[in-house]
């Protein structure tokens, strides 16, 4: 019986019961109880645990801190996880604009990745460019993010085969474990005084070899980021880009899908875009075989690509944010504001005994099954150069989940699942959704919780970036920040060239110091439901556009605002 426990015991037993926003409240409750939990360091790291969806408190270091820092890893994460309160912070026109090597781009990759020891590596590269160099910044990693400046280096990356201008590709994190096995004998230096070797890994997949949005591919590429560390205080960094042969079917070629890794495995691909419109057929890629595993699904939702697919892991499914169709992302097709969840049947056993399973399509009890939770509410006016033989309709013959409602966004907010948003899983139960949308793009931001399917609202605090889609944006999971870089502004009608760091957690009152920030960098304006509505339903041209002329003048406008004059 709990009463039959020690009294630190019977404590914890409470309080892990209790939501994140509760656990202050009752540490503070009696000084019985706050002498018994609020120094003990194994009780804020069960809080961690249960709030999080793995295991260390941070990845690499050991859990044995003192108790202060692990409560305020719980508190960065209790704040994250409400999605309550959020602030934008403006990079400084000067590293925007004359130090940082990245360059205004779209349809680039970013990632964040393992660095050396302490240190976590952030990667951009690719996109609509002709640059292939990768830019990695470097940070101190946990909770000190914050107190340090992170540097970066540009790095010129050597090819394993002829280097390929891409966009609209994919770039996952591979496992640190699988990096550095992959790796454990190769890349070793001669020159003397080696202390440590680091490797991380990115997994490449599609995207557009050809301008005009061509020259779809289906390779898989690996980069591999290398850092030594010498004796004499020393680094030495490199990156490699690798093509790496698959065994098994390959699936369609594509660009603007999503590339969503499960059990640490398998990269689940779903849906994008090819030269004759949408797509959504789903592929697996196992990254320790290198092998494509045949899959079928039920109840597909119609082609998609510009949307974002989350691994939901305490409700074992996939759940697909929004997207569009099309052959290109601002002249033909729909933006859509839908949300589907993927059950996958099987994945656990196959999971268990890989050898035993080599597809997911064979029977019914490992195929895997779409429905839809919130329907799309917008009005599409040309969906009919989709690809795929399924269908979005009200009639399409899927299963309605149980949690089937109506979304109920705006015109503005639904933007923020249109085509080539951002999305970020910042904790087992909250999704953050931004910018997005062909025309008119947004600087909006909205939350989805997935323990009851509803979304959410977060309070925006700091000066508003300017609207894009197509951009990137990389979530600092154990630092409580997310890096904001390019896009495309459909009113200027070019890339973006600007960086924002996003605070997920400005009720913890840091001092921001990683980049020199812009404290009077003024707000762009949000956009309105009116101008969502009258350029949001599918992106053809209308006669409240506007024309040529002003689109000039605005595009001067905007580059005068962010060179300060």
């Amino acid at each position: 019986m709990l009463l039959d426990l020690p009294e630190q015991e019977v404590w914890q037993e409470i309080a892990l019961y209790l939501p994140p926003k509760d656990v202050l409240s009752f540490v503070s409750i009696h000084r019985n109880i706050n002498k018994c939990l609020s120094s003990s360091s194994s009780f804020w790291d069960q809080l961690l645990v249960r709030d999080r969806d793995y295991e260390e408190t941070s990845e690499g270091e050991s859990t044995s801190v003192v108790a202060a820092d692990v409560r305020e890893a719980f508190l960065l994460q209790s704040f994250m996880s409400s999605l309550a309160f959020v602030k934008w912070l403006p990079v400084s026109r000067d590293v925007q604009q004359r130090q940082f090597p990245v360059k205004a781009r779209e349809g680039h990759n970013s990632c964040v990745l393992n660095g050396p020891d302490g240190f976590k590596s952030l990667v951009i590269t690719g996109g609509f460019s002709d640059d292939q160099g990768v830019t990695v910044i470097t940070l101190k990693k946990g909770l000190e993010a914050h107190n340090s400046n992170w540097g970066w280096t540009r790095l010129t990356p050597r090819f394993s085969d002829e280097p390929t201008f891409v966009y609209g590709a994919s770039l996952t994190p591979l496992p640190p474990a699988l990096s550095e096995e992959m790796e454990k004998d190769r890349f070793m230096r001669l020159r003397p005084g080696l202390l440590k070797k680091n490797v991380a890994k990115a997994v490449r997949f599609g995207g557009f070899e050809g301008g005009g949005y061509s020259g779809e591919t289906n390779e898989v590429w690996v980069l591999t980021i290398v850092d030594y560390d010498y004796e004499d205080d020393s680094l030495d960094q490199f990156a490699v880009w690798e093509k790496m042969e698959t065994q098994g079917t390959r699936p369609k070629a594509r660009a603007y899908h999503s590339a969503t890794l499960i059990h640490d495995r398998y990269l689940v691909i779903i849906g994008g875009m090819t030269h004759l419109g949408s797509c959504i057929e789903e592929s697996i890629l196992d990254i320790q075989t290198w092998k494509w595993i045949d899959l079928s699904c039920e109840g597909e939702p119609r082609g998609r690509h510009g949307h974002s697919v989350v691994w939901d892991k305490r409700r074992d499914r996939l759940v697909m944010f929004g997207g569009g169709s099309g052959t290109d992302l601002l002249r033909t097709g729909a933006d859509c504001n839908e949300v589907w969840e993927l059950k996958m049947k099987g994945m656990n056993a196959m999971h268990r005994s890989p050898a035993r399973s080599q597809g997911c399509s064979d029977n019914d009890d490992t195929m895997w099954e779409w429905s839809k939770i919130h329907k799309n509410t917008l009005s599409p006016r040309n969906n009919s150069d989709s690809i795929n033989s399924g269908d979005d309709s009200d009639s399409d013959g899927s299963r309605e989940g149980n949690n089937h409602a109506d979304s109920s966004l705006s015109p503005s907010e639904s933007l923020c699942l249109g085509r080539c948003h951002n999305a970020m899983k910042i904790s087992p139960d909250a999704v953050l959704l931004m910018f997005g949308g062909g025309r008119p793009s947004t600087n909006g931001m909205l939350g989805y919780d997935l323990a009851n399917d509803a979304f959410l609202r977060p309070n925006v605090k700091g000066p508003l970036p300017v609207p894009r889609f197509t951009g990137v944006a990389s979530f600092l999971e154990t630092e409580g920040y997310i890096l904001v870089h390019g896009g495309f502004n459909d009113v200027t009608g070019g890339a973006v060239l600007d960086m924002n760091v996003l605070d997920l957690a400005p009720s913890l009152r840091r001092h921001f110091t990683g980049f020199p920030l812009d404290e009077d960098r003024q707000s762009q304006e949000s956009v309105s439901d009116e101008a969502a509505r009258n350029g949001q339903y599918g992106a053809n041209p209308n006669p409240r556009q506007m024309s040529a002329l002003q689109r000039l003048l605005l595009a001067q406008l905007y580059e005068a605002q962010m060179n300060g004059l």
